[in-house]
This record gives structure tokens, sequence and C-alpha cells, in this order.
């Protein structure tokens, strides 16, 4: 089974907020760290540990950047 990872595109700000139900790692990349995150390469990110909620990241930058939820497969999320 494939995992979708969800993903917004911006214009320059973009702000997400995660509800969370357990702990997770939580973080946005841009496209190029998404793909050395996916090759297991070292990548820059957004984000950290989380253990309450909600969570809300902030990134400056054009572009598509993806919502990665490490250690929790139930959360609910709003792109903002």
């Amino acid at each position: 089974m494939e995992v979708k990872i969800p993903y917004a595109y911006s214009s320059g700000k973009l702000s997400v907020k995660v509800e969370l139900d357990y702990a997770a790692d939580v973080f946005l990349v841009d496209e190029s760290n998404f793909k050395k995150y996916q090759r297991r390469e070292n990548f820059k990110y957004y984000g950290g540990h989380y253990t309450t909620s909600p969570v809300e990241i902030a990134v400056q930058g054009i572009g598509k950047w993806y919502l990665v939820v490490v250690g929790n497969t139930k959360y609910s999320y709003q792109f903002f």
C-alpha cells in the first residue's frame, strides 16, 4: 500500500496546522528536500517532534511543500 504524503503549493508563505492523536515527528519539506528524505539522505526541514496538539508550522518559499508525519497515523491537517 502506497502512503500518500499531503502537499501544497506556496507562492511565498505557507502554514499548516496539524491535529495529532499521539506524539509524532511533524515537518514540512520543499520538493528537493523531500526527494532527499525519500532517498534517506540528509535533508533540511521545518518542524520537529511534538507531544502536544495542535502543531503549527510556517515556512517561506515558493513551490511545492510536503507535510510529513512520522509515528502517528491518526492526524488531520489544514494548509493555509
